[in-house]
């Protein structure tokens, strides 16, 4: 991938990242959090089976299991941060600072939408199907696109491995909705 003038291509691939959760969202195959988790996971080969990393983020849309919590796509950038950042072993030592790194993506969202709380988040939005999955929709890409800045700061040997054909993907509703049903019909 060539970065367009003035921008590098680390810059580039953090916003394609925004644009890739997003999409996922929009398109219906992955909620807030599935999608911040899956699309760093897949397109900086974070080695997690795909299946492993949706199931492993499903649990915290709707602010932790529709509480109205912890906004689903800051949970997600966090589990990224641990899949790329965090300790290998138990007792291991924290070398690249995990616990800066999160605090450090709770600020950035926290400072850009004013809460990490889905609750508040979404509160003038709620009685508005269309506007809340628009809004949410936007705070997946955010979410991605935060954690993709951290985790390319404090890990450039990523860079090399960016899966840009992953990336550039864009799935329809009509094309999700074909791939759900066939998914009810597989053992």
């Amino acid at each position: 991938m060539e970065a367009p003038c003035g921008r590098s291509r680390a810059d580039q691939t953090i916003d394609m990242v925004g644009a890739r959760a997003e999409n996922l969202f929009r398109s219906g195959q992955l909620v807030c959090s599935e999608a911040v988790l899956s699309v760093l996971n897949e397109s900086l080969r974070g080695g997690l089976p795909p299946e492993h990393a949706v199931s492993l983020a499903s649990g915290f849309p709707e602010g932790l299991g529709g509480s109205g919590c912890l906004c689903g796509a800051l949970g997600g950038g966090v589990m990224a941060l641990g899949l790329f950042l965090g300790r290998r072993r138990p007792g291991g030592r924290d070398r690249r600072g995990l616990q800066a790194a999160t605090k450090k993506l709770h600020d950035r969202f926290k400072g850009e939408l004013h809460s990490t709380c889905c609750r508040v988040l979404t509160k003038k939005v709620k009685d508005d199907d269309n506007a809340h999955f628009d809004q949410c929709a936007r705070i997946t890409g955010i979410g991605a696109r935060l954690a993709a800045e951290i985790i390319l700061d404090l890990r450039p040997d990523l860079i090399e491995e960016v899966d840009e054909e992953y990336l550039s993907k864009r799935e329809s509703r009509i094309v999700a909705g074909i791939g759900r049903i066939v998914n009810l019909f597989r053992p």
